[in-house]
């Protein structure tokens, strides 16, 4: 009887020590879910998207968000929804690689990549839009 009281207690204390932790906010999502992500195409010509990369101030580094290489004709919009890794709550900036038509070569595409960056940071929450416009 004694036994069986001490296994109740012990459940009842590992099952309310576990609610704690399990809702505490150490350990809430460190991924930004459901972020918009908008490239404007306005530079005059079609472009093909390479690379988006966000900024993590907290490790101080650019970290890829692998995109297929997309095609986007002039006066166009690219978007997409994405989830964005380590950046929850943190105030990050995004920024596009890309490619444009070179006549030099038969139909293909630059060598040069162009970058831009968004402006101004955002902190990043579930919903938070990030718009390029390309010029």
């Amino acid at each position: 009887m004694m036994l069986r009281k001490i296994a109740s207690v012990s459940i009842l204390a590992f099952s309310a020590s576990t609610s704690l932790l399990l809702s505490s906010p150490a350990l809430a999502s460190r991924h930004c879910k459901d972020v918009y992500l908008k490239v404007i195409n306005n530079t005059g010509n079609e472009i093909k998207v390479i690379d988006l990369d966000y900024y993590d101030p907290a490790y101080q580094k650019w970290r890829s968000e692998p995109v297929p290489n997309e095609v986007i004709p002039n006066n166009q919009v690219w978007q997409e929804t994405r989830r964005l890794e380590n950046v929850n709550q943190k105030n990050i900036r995004i920024r596009v690689e890309y490619r444009i038509p070179d006549s030099d070569r038969m139909g293909g595409w630059s060598r040069e990549v162009f970058t831009k960056e968004s402006s101004p940071r955002q902190i990043c929450s579930p919903g938070t839009i990030y718009e390029i416009t390309l010029t």
